[in-house]
């Protein structure tokens, strides 16, 4: 039986017209008395109702409304459909943000009655039988970010029904983002706004302007009145990625607007209220950086209701295998072959220290796509399993210690010289980009997805800026 159609209120037409028109073998049709009983059947989770026809009863507006989000929330599926008592006994805008909550006009005839319910049962069918493939499809993506307990649909679904903040720690490529994403769909929020922010991808003022918005003339650049993350996630989640990250002067006024539930835009003197859940990552130590004074002991408190650590890839050997095939199957073109994990790959896999954690795996599943060769993928990463093991210690003497302080010079200068690699490759890119574009500086940032301001932020770190007259003679000349 696919689910039920439940009826309340006491209208005995209603009832028989609808146990004959649609009352078969796909539905069945429960009636209750009122919404008091009503209200703790519809609210248990193992609740198989469809439709939910509130007929003829008259509802408060604050308490009853609120009740029905929850419901609607708890079951996506369900549709619920409101006969009022008389014209005035619903609001002609419900007070209800779910789409699945409709009203039916009084003067409907039964007809109509019948046929809005059989759409909505419908409906119904449509949205179960799609979260049903979702759930099947999104059960790789559990196993995608972390071991089976953590994201057991049980443990899933305490977590994210409980609201509160979640602060979650793992190395980096653990798949943080996705137990997040997974704790929001399980939550009264799924169908909010989900926003992720990288605290550590921007500078602190941009972070700053992203998070609380800004009002126009605020700084120069702000030629428009933007809203910040908080308030586009309004009713649902916000992301704030490495956390640890971020600067300690911007901790303290997050801290106030987890504390008052009210941000303040930049250059603004008004207060907006908001309503969002917030979610920590971070991969590093917090109470190391509580006690070095780069983070702020009342935010991790205030954070850390509920703790999280996700495992490294390294102490869960039993999910590699299982993940690399999920992971194959995502990026594997349509119709071609699978190709095969020979056993060689699979030991190597296994004994490989994986830093990267998952997004390294899935990496280099997309390099055995790429190279259609077991063997490559084998001297690679045995070629990293030898030069990762501990070497011998030398006996301590003048000579290996000179040796040691010159390797030690040796390595410093290797980092050195990789550090200047990097910047020559972004500040050509930056370059690159101007170019193509004629130096119109908005669409080279579009062209490199790079918010505005922070490409302006790299121009300056780069000096490029100053090169734009150069440039502009070169195209005029």
């Amino acid at each position: 039986m696919l689910g039920e159609i439940v009826v309340i209120g006491e209208n005995r037409t209603v009832h028989a017209c609808l146990n004959q028109a649609i009352g078969d073998k796909t539905y069945s049709l429960l009636c209750l008395k009122d919404i008091p009983e009503a209200i703790p059947y519809l609210r248990d989770p193992g609740c198989v109702a469809s439709v939910a026809l509130f007929c003829n009863v008259t509802m408060r507006r604050e308490q009853d409304f609120a009740v029905l989000s929850e419901i609607s929330a708890i079951h996506p599926h369900l549709q619920i459909l409101l006969l009022p008592e008389n014209a005035r006994s619903l609001p002609s805008d419900l007070p209800v943000r779910n789409g699945n909550v409709h009203m039916i006009q009084k003067s409907a005839s039964m007809d109509g009655l019948i046929h809005a319910v059989q759409h909505a049962a419908d409906t119904a069918a449509i949205l179960a039988e799609k979260a049903r493939q979702e759930d099947a499809s999104t059960h790789s993506e559990d196993s995608i970010g972390g071991s089976s307990h953590l994201f057991s649909a049980s443990f899933l679904t305490r977590v994210g029904m409980a609201d509160v903040p979640v602060l979650l720690h793992g190395e980096t490529g653990v798949g943080k983002e996705v137990m997040a994403r997974r704790l929001c769909a399980y939550s009264p929020r799924a169908h909010k706004p989900f926003l992720k922010l990288n605290c550590a991808a921007l500078p602190s003022e941009l972070v700053e302007s992203e998070l609380f918005g800004y009002e126009k003339g605020a700084f120069t650049g702000a030629v428009v009145d933007k809203p910040g993350k908080f308030e586009m996630a309004q009713g649902g989640t916000i992301l704030l990625d490495e956390i640890g990250d971020m600067d300690v002067r911007l901790q303290a006024k997050l801290l106030q607007v987890l504390q008052d539930g009210e941000v303040q835009p930049l250059g603004s003197s008004r207060t907006v209220r908001v309503d969002v859940r917030v979610l920590a990552a971070t991969h590093c130590d917090l109470r190391r950086a509580i006690e070095e004074g780069t983070f702020r002991e009342d935010l991790y408190y205030r954070l850390n209701v509920i703790n999280i650590v996700i495992p490294p890839l390294r102490e869960r050997k039993n999910e590699i295998m299982p993940l690399a095939q999920v992971l194959l199957g995502r990026h594997l073109r349509p119709g071609a072959e699978m190709p095969e994990l020979i056993p060689e790959l699979q030991q190597a896999m296994l004994e490989y220290h994986w830093p990267g954690n998952v997004r390294e795996l899935e990496n280099i599943m997309r390099r055995f796509l790429v190279y259609q060769d077991a063997s490559m993928l084998v001297d690679e990463l045995t070629q990293a399993i030898t030069c990762s093991e501990p070497k011998p210690v030398a006996p301590s003497n003048h000579h290996h210690n000179g040796s040691a302080a010159k390797n030690g010079s040796s390595n410093g200068s290797s980092i050195d010289r990789l550090a200047e690699q990097s910047r020559r490759a972004e500040s050509k890119l930056l370059l690159e980009a101007l170019e193509a574009t004629r130096w119109n500086r908005r669409q080279a940032a579009a062209k490199l997805n790079l918010e505005y301001r922070a490409f302006l932020y790299k121009l300056q770190k780069y000096g490029i800026a100053d090169k734009r007259e150069r440039a502009e003679s070169k195209y005029v000349s």
